[in-house]
């Protein structure tokens, strides 16, 4: 995707299209950046200039303790917009970032962009629209890691894919093994969850495809 297009599909998704002014202004304070696959995008505790604008691949924000265990906070998809906290932390990196597969991205400078926010309150208004959104999700995430079991947190976690594509067939986005970390179980104790609902008829599997079978609520 070249550079006119990832700032043309950045202003769909979070400020409604914009005008030419607009473009000019997002593509003055962004560039584009390609990762391969595992590498590293971020640190935790980096200094950091840029936030992100996901085009194509996937990403995992992580924290690690000191015997280098993962607690997964999020995988970011296509359409998604992270790291925008160094907005307001001075410019450190609150979690790290790895990608999981090659990913293209939209880096866009956080100084340039407050400055940018504060001369056009209209911008402010709908990034914080969309932020707001994402909050929710998470909010909903820790939520779902806390109140339900192993087998609620994936069938929530489904029903937001679900959701998002407006589709009862969801792929999944990133490896089983990565999305077990994410709902804080092994990758035995996860392979045999997927086994049981497939066989109580709750999904349907075809590798990263799961049929919905049945509605989450009342699995």
């Amino acid at each position: 995707m070249t550079k006119m297009k990832a700032v043309e599909y950045f202003l769909n998704v979070f400020l409604d299209g914009g005008d030419k002014e607009l473009y000019g202004l997002i593509s003055d304070i962004s560039h584009l950046k390609a990762i391969g696959k595992r590498e590293m995008l971020f640190l935790e505790g980096d200094e950091g200039h840029h936030l992100f604008f996901m085009i194509s691949g996937s990403i995992k924000l992580f924290k690690s303790n000191e015997e280098g265990k993962e607690a997964i906070i999020r995988f970011i998809e296509p359409g998604d917009l992270f790291a925008e906290i160094i907005l307001y932390l001075k410019n450190r990196y609150p979690v790290s970032a790895m990608s999981i597969k090659p990913s293209k991205l939209l880096a866009i400078d956080a100084t340039k962009l407050f400055k940018l926010i504060k001369a056009h309150p209209d911008v402010a208004m709908k990034l914080i629209g969309k932020l707001a959104s994402k909050s929710q999700y998470l909010v909903k995430m820790v939520e779902n890691l806390t109140l339900e079991d192993i087998s609620g947190r994936f069938l929530n976690y489904i029903k937001h894919l679900s959701n998002k594509t407006e589709s009862d067939t969801v792929t999944l986005p990133v490896p089983k093994g990565e999305l077990s970390v994410l709902l804080g179980v092994s990758p035995e104790t996860f392979s045999r969850l997927l086994k049981k609902l497939a066989e109580d008829g709750v999904i349907e599997m075809e590798g990263k495809k799961i049929k919905i079978l049945k509605s989450p609520d009342r699995a």
